[in-house]
């Protein structure tokens, strides 16, 4: 039935979740996984002074940050090759843009010609998800192709 599943990665550990789950369906219709890793978007943080004044402060530079996103990418992506080649299916690897929105995601599935996606949803609720700009209700209503969502038992 499915010939290619897309498996959307972050530096979450319910990540890990959605890469098992994608390796064992991909197993049972002999189909591929395409790993998406879809890294945090660069903010450059602000607060309020007292006197009405803002002061911005960074623990890093954007350059920095991309570095950071580079490495975590490559680490995540490579790691979740390993899991693929072990259960003898065949995997691609890609990332999104670090300003990634859900239509860029939906792009990629058809880019791919992916016919499922998998992500792995954070123990937190659904407005707390909705609220920090979880992919997964928008990712529900513009995909065009089924949408499994793995919940995290607590």
């Amino acid at each position: 039935m499915f010939k290619k599943i897309m498996v959307l990665l972050d530096e979450h550990p319910p990540a890990q979740l959605a890469i098992q789950t994608g390796v064992e369906i991909a197993s049972v219709h002999r189909a591929e996984v395409a790993y998406l890793y879809v890294p945090p978007a660069y903010t450059f943080p602000v607060v309020d002074m007292p006197g009405g004044g803002m002061a911005a402060f960074a623990s890093h530079t954007a350059e920095q940050f991309g570095q950071q996103v580079q490495t975590t990418a490559s680490k995540l992506l490579k790691a979740a090759q390993d899991v693929a080649h072990a259960a003898g299916i065949g995997s691609k690897c890609s990332m999104a843009p670090s300003d990634a929105t859900v239509d860029d995601v939906v792009q990629a599935t058809a880019t791919l010609g992916c016919d499922l996606v998998v992500i792995a949803a954070p123990g937190s609720n659904a407005v707390v998800r909705l609220l920090t700009g979880n992919l997964i209700p928008g990712l529900i209503s513009r995909s065009t192709i089924p949408v499994l969502v793995c919940p995290v038992s607590t």
